[in-house]
């Protein structure tokens, strides 16, 4: 077999580690393992060569009831990928498992993928959907990194280069993210399911309104049918349903309705369903029921969406939904397929529990006709990425299930094939305290999808009144984001990098292993360094890579690689531009609409800089008005390019700080010392 070593600067240093496989196992089905070394593994493996340059190993063992491979590692080095994490993004002392868990918390997962990235300079992907464990250099065996797969073969694709290789090698397996429209950018709202009725969706539309901000997604969580899946609004909850969703279009308000993959005993669409042979069963034919989301009320049975009828049935149910004027569906849970399940397709739950979510997205998907389908999904399949929400977070500062996992879990899923995420703005479990409610109104802002959802209170003009503004202001700066949304959104979509980029991606050359906390700072395309405050205090260290950064809370130019320390207030939070950086914003409160007018913000360092262009580099599809030079310190050689402020000068200054220097945007403006 070839020698898999690495072949890119990033793995350069450990040009002497063994890259190689070093031995092969099989479990037989009363559990013992059997090990031997690759060399000796005969016919047991195959080896070919995959386009790129990369390498396939096939390990058939008939009749094991798993199989495994083991490569030696040394006793330093990363690893990343592995679906939406989190505990932590670096996987190195961890087992992850491939293996879809209605668990997004700690070391499970809603969003698995079987794809481990290494500083190693190579990545190891399991191309089949069978369950299976990454054993990377786990505390009962530091020096291997194990894979093993449920059933007799395992097939692994090995890729080599620097992270930002690997994924592309990634993407080019399993395809680029799938872009949304426009509308998934702006500002959605959903209530609390327990009471949410169409009193409390006017006062979601009056609540936005008094802040004069638009509301681009009204969802409309679970039970507002009259029965599970009787595809039919409840006429108590809902007297006049059709009529508000009309009305709600004519305001620029969409609909989203909430789904789940299975009917529940005791209703008409169940009895239906149950009649058509649309249920999942086990082998001997009995019905498989569950309680789902531990529910002790409600006896459910899954939808076998392996069924072609079955999948039609639901797909044609929800496209009349579209018809009549709903915008998208949100598609809860898909976690729950049973070992013991028998599918129409012929799989046994153990192999198809992982395939289970997909069969239900793609028959989502499928009630667009092809068009750009509007959904958002807590479960996922790397064969289907769709854009997904980070599930069900606590309401707090909780290391491994608050804010700071939220805050890991966009980043892992974008680094896995993932860029179109966002969380449950305050969490899900708990009522926010003003805090956490600020913090996490910070961080919900710079993700794509900046959604109001939780138990209990999210409604920001029922709050204090530092919240009611600190949302206000952080939603209105979200809206002026979209350009740069839609324009490194449309890069990932067309297979480049991810919309949001971990710290070891965007800056492969240091060794992250040794700064703390840098899973707590991600950048939002290149040029904007974000760096949520995501505990209780305000004081915040944020770890700037080489390069001159601005501080957008200082008002400074800083050169890294430095710390910045700084005791943020509660409205505020830490932001650093790259030199050079050129982004556009919407302009008005809106962010979306038809005359696309936008702002131009370029930062630059008069120390680095003699002049600027003001006329490149900005989204293609806006119209500049005016453009904004960060941290000229009003220095600016030429004054002759200088314009009048625009409206949102104000709001640009509270976002990006005093020192903007406001030009035409056909100016060549001379920015070094005179």
């Amino acid at each position: 077999m070839p020698d898999i070593r690495p072949d890119s600067e990033a793995g350069a240093s450990h040009a002497g580690a063994a890259h190689r496989p070093v031995s092969i196992g099989w479990r037989a089905s009363g559990g013992s393992w059997t090990t031997v070394p690759f060399a000796e593994a005969g016919s047991t493996v195959s080896t070919t060569e995959t386009p790129g340059g990369g390498t396939r190993i096939v390990v058939t063992r008939p009749g094991a009831a798993a199989v495994e491979i083991a490569f030696a590692v040394p006793a330093k080095f990363q690893a990343f990928g592995g679906g939406e994490r989190f505990e932590t993004l670096d996987l190195r002392g961890q087992s992850v498992r491939f293996y879809l868990e209605n668990f997004g918390l700690g070391n499970g997962t809603y969003l698995p993928s079987p794809w481990i990235a290494t500083t190693l300079g190579y990545s190891l992907f399991l191309p089949d959907e069978a369950p299976a464990v990454f054993h990377i250099a786990a505390p009962f065996d530091p020096h291997v990194l194990r894979v093993q797969v449920e059933g007799e073969s395992l097939t692994l694709d090995i890729d080599r280069g620097s992270l930002a290789e690997l994924y592309a090698a990634l993407i080019a397996r399993i395809g680029p993210p799938l872009m949304p429209d426009a509308h998934f950018f702006g500002l959605w709202k959903a209530g609390d399911w327990r009471y949410e009725n169409a009193a409390t969706v006017a006062a979601d539309v009056s609540g936005h309104a008094d802040l004069n901000l638009p509301m681009a997604i009204k969802l409309i969580d679970a039970y507002w049918a009259s029965e599970v899946h009787s595809f039919a609004f409840d006429t108590v909850k809902y007297p006049d349903a059709w009529g508000m969703v009309s009305d709600m279009a004519k305001d620029g308000t969409g609909i989203y309705l909430w789904l789940c993959p299975w009917v529940v005993v005791g209703t008409k669409s169940f009895d239906y369903a149950r009649s058509k042979g649309y249920v999942i069963v086990d082998r001997n034919g009995e019905l498989i029921t569950r309680r789902p989301g531990a529910n002790p009320n409600v006896v459910a049975a899954l939808i076998d969406f392996s069924n072609p009828e079955a999948s039609a049935w639901w797909s044609g149910n929800l496209r009349g939904l579209v018809e009549r004027g709903i915008v998208g569906f949100k598609a809860d849970f898909g976690e729950q397929l049973p070992e013991h399940a028998v599918l129409h397709s012929g799989e046994t739950g153990g192999r198809a529990h992982n395939a289970f979510v997909r069969y239900y997205l793609e028959a989502t998907i499928a009630a667009f006709d092809g068009k750009t389908p509007a959904i958002i999904s807590r479960s996922g399949s790397p064969r289907v990425r769709a854009p997904i929400w980070s599930g069900d977070q606590t309401s707090d500062f909780c290391p491994k299930t608050g804010l700071p996992s939220a805050i890991r879990a966009v980043q892992s899923a974008n680094l896995s094939g993932w860029s179109f995420i966002g969380s449950d703005l305050g969490g899900y479990f708990g009522t926010p305290t003003p805090q956490v409610f600020a913090r996490w109104t910070q961080f919900a802002c710079f993700t794509p999808l900046m959604m109001l959802h939780g138990l209990g209170c999210r409604e920001p003009w029922d709050m204090d009144a530092a919240s009611t503004a600190i949302y206000a202001g952080y939603a209105r700066l979200h809206l002026a984001l979209r350009p740069i949304f839609e324009h490194y959104g449309q890069e990932a979509a067309n297979g480049g990098l991810p919309l949001l980029r971990m710290m070891p991606l965007a800056f492969p050359d240091i060794d992250w292993s040794g700064i703390n906390d840098w899973d707590q700072q991600f950048m939002l395309g290149p040029d904007i360094l974000v760096a949520p405050v995501a505990f209780y205090g305000n004081t915040r260290a944020v770890y700037l890579p080489h390069g001159d950064w601005y501080d957008v809370f200082a008002d400074e130019w800083v050169s890294g690689p430095a710390w910045r320390i700084h005791d943020v207030p509660l409205d505020r939070m830490p932001l650093f531009l790259r030199d050079g950086a050129r982004l556009t914003f919407a302009l008005g409160a809106t962010g979306h609409g038809e005359s696309k007018a936008a702002l131009g913000l370029i930062a630059v360092n008069p120390d680095r800089h003699s002049s600027v262009d003001t006329k490149r580099g900005f989204a293609a599809d806006w119209r500049i008005d005016h453009v904004g030079i960060v941290g000229a310190r009003g220095r600016p050689g030429s004054h002759s390019g200088a314009a009048d402020q625009p409206v949102a000068a104000a709001d640009i200054a509270k976002w990006f700080g005093k020192d903007i220097l406001w030009l035409s945007p056909d100016a060549e403006v001379e920015t070094g010392p005179d």
